[in-house]
C-alpha cells in the first residue's frame, strides 16, 4: 500500500485516524503499532514477520544489557548488529555476492590461474519492503543505548510504535529514537492544529509525487523505451534531466507525506531535503539531499572511524568507506557502487583541492557576500554542481554498466556527427511542447521562495483553495494513471 493510492487515502487512513483519535490517549501507541503492522503486512505478505523479529531481538537485548558491564553491552551490541545487518545481507546482497563469486570462479578457471573456487548456489529470495530503512533505524537505537545516549525503551509497544510507525516505515526518513522518544511518552500529543498542518503538508507531498514525479517518470521511461542509441544528444540530456527531477519530487513528495502524517499523529518526523538542487558545491548538495541518511552515515560510520580529525590519508579512507557503503545501501548492483565512488571522488576533490582554493581566492580578492563577484561564483558553482548531480543520476538510474557508458557517451558526444545532434529533432520538439510547463514548475519548486510564501500564508483561504484543487487533481490522476511507483521502495 502506497500513500499515493486511492485505497490508502480513502480507506486505510480515514479508518485508522478515526480509531487513533477516538481511543483514550494511553492506547494511542498501541493503535499506532497495530495499525502500522497491518499497513506493512498488507504490502509485505511474506516477510512482515522479519520486522517483528528484529523488534523482539533489539527490545530484549537492549533491556538486558543496559546497566551491565561494558563487555556485556559490547557483546549484545555485536549480536544485534550481526542479526540486523546479517538479515539485510541475506535478503538484499546474497544474490549479488553469489553472482560475482561465480563469475570470479569462472574467470579463474578459464584463465588457468591454478586457483579453483567452488561455485555457490544460494536460494533466491525477494527483497522485503523497507528493510534498509528499518534496519538502519533500529541499529541506531541499539548503538545509542550502548553509548548510553538514550535509555532502553521499557514498553515493547512504544518501541514497536517507533520502529514500525507507518508514515516512515517503508521509505524513510530514517528517524532516530531520540527524535521521538519524548513524543512517544506524551499522551497529549494529539492536537487539532497538528492535524491541520499535517494534512496540508501531506497534500503538498502528494502533489509533488503524483503531478510532477510521475509525469517526469513518463518522459524518462519514454527515452529508455526509444533506446539511447536512437535519440539525439539533446534528448538524452532531456531524459537525464527528467529523471533528476523525478527522483527528487518522488522522494521529496514521499518525505513530505511522511512528515505530514507524522504531524497528524503528533510526531515531528525530521526533514529529509533542503532544496538540494540549489546547492553550489557537491558537499553542499549532500548536506541537503536525504539528510537523515547522510546524518546516519556521519554519526554511525564516519565519526566512529575517525572522521576528519585524523591524518589526511585516514580521512580519505573514512570517506571511501562511507561512500562505498552509501552506494551499496541503495542497491546490490555495480552501478550503485560506481555511483557511491563517483561522489567519493568529487567530495575528496572538493575537500582537498577545490574548496581550499576557492577560500584562498576569496580572501585574497576580498570578495564580499552579495557582491557581483560572489554572485557570479555562486552561479558557476551551482552550474558545476547541478551538472555533476545529473551525471550522477544517470549512473544511478541505469543498472547495466554498459548502459551507463552508452548513455554518458551520448550525453557528452559534443564532437560527434551532425546527425547525433539532429536525429529525432521532430520528437524533441514534440516532447518540449508537452513537458515544458512541468519543467518550469519543477524549476520553481526546487527553489525556496514558493515554500516561504506558503509558510507565510498557509492559513489564507486562497492557499486552502489551491490545496483543495491540487488534491482533486491528484485524485483524478490516481484514478486515470496506470503506473504510480515509488522509486525508493526498492532500496
Amino acid at each position: 500500500m502506497v500513500f499515493s493510492s486511492i485505497g490508502f487515502i480513502f480507506l486505510f487512513l480515514p479508518v485508522f485516524l478515526l480509531i487513533y483519535w477516538l481511543v483514550p490517549a494511553r492506547y494511542a501507541n498501541l493503535v499506532l503499532f497495530l495499525g502500522s503492522i497491518f499497513f506493512y503486512a498488507y504490502g509485505e505478505h511474506v516477510y512482515f514477520v522479519l520486522i517483528l523479529l528484529s523488534l523482539l531481538v533489539h527490545y530484549a537485548l537492549t533491556r538486558y544489557s543496559y546497566g551491565k558491564s561494558r563487555a556485556c553491552r559490547r557483546l549484545c551490541l555485536f549480536l544485534m548488529l550481526l542479526y540486523g545487518f546479517g538479515t539485510l545481507f541475506v535478503f538484499k546482497y546474497s544474490g549479488f555476492f553469489e553472482s560475482n563469486w561465480n563469475q570470479l570462479a569462472s574467470y579463474l578457471a578459464a584463465h588457468g590461474s591454478g586457483i579453483h573456487l567452488p561455485r555457490i548456489d544460494l536460494p533466491d529470495v525477494s527483497l522485503p519492503i523497507g528493510i534498509s530503512f528499518y534496519t538502519f533505524q533500529i541499529a541506531s537505537y541499539a548503538v545509542d543505548v550502548y553509548r548510553e545516549d538514550v535509555k532502553p525503551e521499557k514498553s515493547f509497544v512504544n518501541l514497536g510504535a517507533y520502529l514500525c510507525m507507518f508514515p516512515q516505515l517503508i521509505a524513510g526518513p530514517i528517524v532516530l529514537y531520540s527524535d521521538v522518544a519524548r513524543q512517544l511518552g506524551n499522551e497529549n500529543r494529539r492536537r487539532w492544529h497538528h492535524f491541520e498542518n499535517g494534512l496540508k503538508t501531506f497534500i503538498i507531498g502528494l502533489s509533488l509525487k503524483v503531478l510532477l514525479a510521475n509525469t517526469f517518470g513518463m518522459l524518462w521511461n519514454q527515452v529508455q523505451t526509444w533506446g539511447v542509441s536512437s535519440v539525439s544528444i539533446a534528448m538524452a540530456w532531456l531524459g537525464a534531466l527528467a529523471y533528476t527531477l523525478q527522483i527528487y519530487f518522488d522522494f521529496q513528495g514521499y518525505s513530505l507525506m511522511a512528515m505530514g502524517l507524522g504531524e497528524i499523529l503528533g510526531f515531528r518526523i525530521p526533514r529529509n531535503f533542503r532544496h538540494p538542487y540549489t546547492a553550489v558545491t557537491v558537499t553542499d548538495f549532500w548536506r541537503r539531499w536525504h539528510m537523515t541518511l547522510s546524518g546516519w552515515f556521519r554519526d554511525y560510520v564516519y565519526i566512529p572511524l575517525g572522521g576528519s580529525r585524523c591524518s589526511r590519508g585516514r580521512m580519505v579512507f573514512n570517506m571511501f568507506v562511507v561512500w562505498a557503503f552509501t552506494g551499496l545501501w541503495h542497491g546490490a548492483s555495480w552501478n550503485f557502487v560506481l555511483w557511491g565512488l563517483y561522489y567519493f571522488v568529487l567530495l575528496v576533490f572538493e575537500k582537498l583541492i577545490l574548496l581550499p582554493i576557492v577560500k584562498e581566492v576569496k580572501e585574497k580578492k576580498g570578495v564580499k557576500e552579495g557582491s557581483g563577484a560572489a554572485k557570479a561564483a555562486g552561479f558557476f558553482g551551482w552550474l558545476y554542481t547541478f551538472l555533476a548531480v545529473v551525471v550522477g543520476w544517470v549512473i544511478f538510474a541505469v543498472t547495466d554498466l554498459a548502459g551507463v557508458e552508452e548513455y554518458l557517451q551520448r550525453m557528452f558526444c559534443f564532437l560527434g556527427s551532425r546527425e547525433a545532434w539532429l536525429m529525432g529533432s521532430d520528437s524533441l520538439l514534440t516532447i518540449i511542447s508537452q513537458y515544458w510547463i512541468y519543467f518550469l514548475a519543477g524549476a520553481v519548486l526546487c527553489a525556496p521562495p514558493l515554500y516561504g510564501l506558503y509558510s507565510a500564508h498557509k492559513k489564507h483561504p486562497v492557499t486552502i483553495g489551491i490545496l483543495l484543487v491540487l488534491f482533486a487533481a491528484c485524485v483524478y490522476r490516481l484514478n486515470t494513471s496506470a503506473s504510480n511507483p515509488f522509486l525508493y521502495f526498492r532500496f
